[in-house]
């Protein structure tokens, strides 16, 4: 994919950091730590003991998807009524979009996101899958229940770039 190229918006995803705001397929957390992280229309409850936690195990859930495809991914992200559109890429940077959905190139060196490991607490990036000092799988996951189908008026609205 070349710098200039719109983020394709397929898969859609979405986080919400205020629960409120995640009925429009949109991920969310709000001040309890809770969230909703949603891809096509499937969406991921999670929680973590803080929104640095929450918000780095969401971006690790958009990592591996992204790894998965083998280019970034969009994220609409709603934070406390803020919105925001970025991409997750496959090495865990996370990169604001322009209005018509490209990169915004940055002049600084761009580093992965890190968080604490969810069993022993050390950090590690967004992109481990197995944690180098417990071993605990998805050392980063936040996800607090099974996840679910969302029903839509429309399943398909705004899956291209903007």
């Amino acid at each position: 994919m070349a710098d200039d190229e719109p983020v394709v918006g397929w898969p859609r995803v979405t986080a919400c950091i205020d629960n409120t705001a995640c009925i429009d397929n949109t991920a969310c957390i709000d001040s309890g730590t809770d969230g909703m992280l949603v891809i096509n229309n499937v969406g991921y409850p999670c929680w973590a003991p803080s929104v640095d936690i929450l918000r780095a195990g969401m971006i690790a859930r958009c990592a591996a998807l992204a790894v998965t495809l083998g280019r970034p991914v969009r994220v609409d992200v709603t934070e406390f009524g803020r919105s925001l559109v970025v991409v997750v890429r496959p090495d865990g940077v996370v990169q604001e979009l322009d209005r018509h959905g490209r990169i915004i190139p940055s002049d600084d060196e761009l580093l992965p996101i890190t968080g604490p490991c969810r069993c022993c607490g050390r950090t590690t990036t967004v992109t481990v899958t197995r944690c180098a000092s417990c071993a605990v799988a998805e050392p980063l996951g936040v996800l607090a229940a099974e996840p679910y189908a969302i029903t839509s008026a429309d399943l398909t609205a705004d899956l291209g770039a903007t």
